[in-house]
């Protein structure tokens, strides 16, 4: 009975995380005093805003279609080759631009994102006001691409489209540029 009084209360609480996004201390933006905006900076590296999902589109650069689009697209990636990708847009206000990258990276490491085991996830990280893009992936990507691959990927594929301000489309072709990337390689892996 305690084993099973104990897998409820997991669950329960598994389910409303899952439900509604703990963010509490994420404000939409809004312009901020210096020293409300360093305040406010310092409490969201603290304290991580919960990811819900592939996507964790915080800056509002996808509408819900768009969104769902590309969750179905990271799920069905990982069912297949259990490689975690996630997408999360921020705000300038979210992080300053110098510690843009060491957040993203702060983002893979906190959040988990890869299996433990296999050390393979990535975060692309987008930041309109900034004008900043970073692809963060643990080592365990390493055999399927390497920085030039992605630096390519975020030339190529990418930022055409964002300097058309269609980041979906960027993102779109982003992912499945990193998608098919990978796809080449996994047998050979694995």
């Amino acid at each position: 009975m305690k084993i099973f009084f104990t897998f409820f209360i997991c669950l329960s609480l598994f389910c409303f995380n899952a439900i509604s996004q703990n963010v509490p201390n994420y404000i939409p933006y809004r312009t901020m005093t210096p020293n409300e905006l360093q305040a406010y900076r310092q409490s969201i590296w603290d304290t991580l805003p919960a990811a819900v999902g592939w996507v964790n589109d915080f800056e509002g650069l996808y509408d819900r279609t768009e969104e769902d689009s590309l969750e179905r697209i990271l799920e069905h990636f990982e069912k297949k080759t259990t490689i975690e990708i996630e997408v999360v847009t921020v705000d300038s206000n979210m992080v300053a631009r110098e510690k843009f990258d060491e957040f993203t990276y702060r983002l893979l490491k906190i959040w988990g994102i890869g299996k433990v085991d296999k050390s393979n996830g990535i975060v692309i990280c987008i930041c309109k006001d900034y004008k900043k893009l970073f692809i963060c992936a643990d080592f365990g990507i390493d055999n399927y691409m390497d920085e030039y691959d992605k630096l390519k990927i975020i030339h190529r594929d990418i930022i055409p489209s964002f300097q058309r301000n269609d980041y979906f489309k960027g993102t779109l072709n982003g992912l499945n540029a990193i998608i098919d990337k990978i796809n080449k390689k996994w047998y050979r892996y694995n």
